[in-house]
């Protein structure tokens, strides 16, 4: 007997799904066979790859010519220090002595005589003289006076001396007086009553003297540089006898 064949046809049929599955469905097929695109490729353009050298060169360049102008700000300014400093030293470092200078000379007593016979002459002389003696003190620190003297000579021969009060000080770029008294004698203790050129110019009214005078002393410049200077003063002066003045003084 034929065998007999049995067929068996199974048919699934999906359930149906709603509107929105589907779509989502789809689309997550679709995104899934999306290929990832590379990054786009950016080339520059062939100013652009020559600006950025000449921009380098242009910046270095810059930083050279600031570095220059700081290095000749420097050199000017070390060269203004050295000038500063120079002056400073040849100007207000530099101590120099202390000028003298005499001002107003006034004769305050005055006695003579004189005798001549025809064997000998014999004179004398006595004077007071006051003086008025400037110190000048062109530093900048101050001077102190220490020690200091004048004197009335005739002919190389002293007829008076007298000391300058110590103590004294005069400030820095200032002026100074003061008075100093001196007595001058001229007879036979010093030589000068036989002397003849004496007794010619008692006789004649008119007598030369020489003064000098001299003082010592300490500069101090900033309170702790401090040198000792001395001061010196030459003059002479005529003496008239009959008008008891003073004539043709001169100093140097």
């Amino acid at each position: 007997m034929p065998a007999k064949t049995l067929s068996l046809s199974l048919s699934l049929t999906p359930k149906p799904h709603n509107k929105y599955s589907q779509a989502n469905t789809q689309q997550m097929a679709e995104d899934s066979h999306v290929i990832p695109l590379a990054p786009p490729q950016i080339y520059k353009r062939s100013d652009e790859e020559w600006a950025k050298p000449k921009d380098d060169h242009i910046h270095h360049k810059q930083r050279n010519k600031k570095s220059g102008k700081c290095f000749v700000y420097i050199f000017i300014l070390l060269v203004l220090q050295s000038i500063a400093f120079l002056v400073f030293g040849l100007v207000v470092l530099r101590i120099d002595p202390p000028k003298l200078k005499l001002g107003l000379v006034r004769i305050n007593d005055l006695n003579y005589s004189t005798k001549t016979t025809t064997s000998y002459s014999t004179s004398s002389l006595n004077v007071t003289i006051l003086a008025e003696v400037v110190i000048d003190n062109k530093n900048f620190g101050r001077f102190k006076l220490n020690k200091g003297s004048t004197s009335v000579v005739y002919d190389n021969t002293t007829l008076g001396m007298t000391d300058i009060k110590t103590g004294l000080v005069v400030k820095g770029r200032k002026k100074n007086w003061m008075n100093v008294t001196v007595q001058a004698i001229g007879d036979n203790d010093n030589g000068l009553a036989g002397n003849r050129n004496f007794s010619s110019d008692i006789g004649l009214g008119l007598v030369t003297l020489s003064s000098y005078a001299h003082v010592r002393g300490e500069v101090r410049v900033l309170k702790y540089l401090t040198r000792h200077r001395t001061s010196f003063m030459n003059c002479t002066m005529n003496l008239n006898l009959t008008s008891r003045a003073v004539q043709n003084l001169r100093c140097m």
